[in-house]
């Protein structure tokens, strides 16, 4: 072993192996009472060559530098694993922080803000909303809280959002009114452009009034200043049948003639003042186009603007634009 340990270099590790004891042997005679000798048995080979930080096993001799090395890697593996808990530790706090915050009185919802109801139906959408005012504001489920205001027949959509600390926005858009049906002799049921029935109102249908006697008072109440009414400007569907409620929808024969009153008063502004389910429109200045059904309804259209531009409506009986590129007039009796 001298030999071996002069041609060492000064940096390399060195192990010695105790002559004539196998690692074996040495585990024997550390195990027996009174065992010993030069430290690699018994009790005192314990500290070099059993301990816990030296896995080579009795009867080598480690290095000090390999060992403190060894030391150093458990040690620094057992710090890191600690900040790794401290930071586990410190998350977990601060999630419980946050929820507590957001369960304090003080971020409850105090008030509910609605915009785009006119002010008039502002308490109507809150009572829709039916938002709890001790209610936690970051638990608030916006979207239930807009599918509710949304079954108001006369809401078209409904946005929610949250405004800290304690305000509910609700901003709804509201449906409107196209057209008008009268279901009793004192009621008359408003719809807008997809058919759904916005409400029923007492009254009756009041078609747009085209004559200008308004314009000086007469009929038109005093000065003419007469409130309009819940269906001036709209549409008239007639010859409906069947039940019509509020928050429904039309179907079959009267939403087709909802969908040529649509688009008449679309691009014909105010010539047409009522619409069958027989889909014949009834013209302002009188006389009645008859548009059989809503295939190729922008080219029926187009032929009826120009039919009228070039007749005198007051001798107009029947227009028939059935097929629109071969429009019929009909002329009244007595007309040249």
């Amino acid at each position: 072993m001298a030999d071996g340990d002069d041609d060492a270099a000064p940096g390399d590790a060195v192990i010695r192996i105790i002559p004539g004891q196998t690692a074996e042997a040495g585990a024997a005679s550390g195990s027996g009472p009174g065992s010993g000798g030069g430290g690699t048995g018994g009790d005192g080979g314990g500290d070099d060559g059993g301990s816990a930080d030296d896995p080579a096993g009795p009867g080598v001799v480690i290095d000090p530098r390999i060992r403190s090395r060894r030391i150093h890697v458990r040690r620094s593996a057992g710090r890191r694993r600690l900040k790794r808990l401290t930071l586990v530790l410190a998350v977990v706090a601060a999630v419980v922080l946050a929820i507590a915050a957001t369960r304090t009185p003080l971020l409850d919802v105090d008030h509910v803000r609605v915009t785009g109801a006119g002010g008039a139906r502002d308490e109507e959408v809150r009572e829709a909303a039916a938002v709890a005012p001790d209610q936690p504001l970051a638990s608030l489920d916006g979207g239930a809280v807009a599918a509710r205001v949304e079954e108001l027949p006369w809401v078209e959509s409904a946005q929610v959002s949250r405004s800290w600390p304690a305000t509910v926005e609700v901003r709804v858009t509201g449906r409107v009114v196209v057209a008008a049906v009268q279901v009793t002799e004192d009621h008359v049921a408003l719809i807008d452009a997809d058919g759904y029935v916005v409400a029923i109102e007492r009254g009756a249908v009041d078609p747009p009034d085209v004559s200008g006697e308004g314009d000086d008072g007469e009929g038109g109440g005093e000065g003419g200043n007469e409130p309009a009414g819940p269906t001036d400007g709209a549409l008239v569907l007639t010859g409906i049948e069947g039940s019509i409620s509020e928050g429904g929808r039309l179907d079959g024969e009267a939403r087709d003639a909802l969908t040529v009153a649509v688009a008449v008063a679309e691009r014909m502004p105010d010539a047409v003042v009522a619409v069958s389910t027989d889909l014949d429109a009834e013209l302002a200045t009188g006389g009645v186009v008859r548009f059989g059904s809503t295939e190729d309804l922008a080219e029926k259209i187009t032929a009826v603007k120009t039919v009228l531009s070039d007749v005198d409506t007051a001798c107009m009986a029947l227009l028939d634009v059935r097929v629109p590129g071969s429009p019929a007039l009909t002329r009244n009796q007595g007309c040249p």
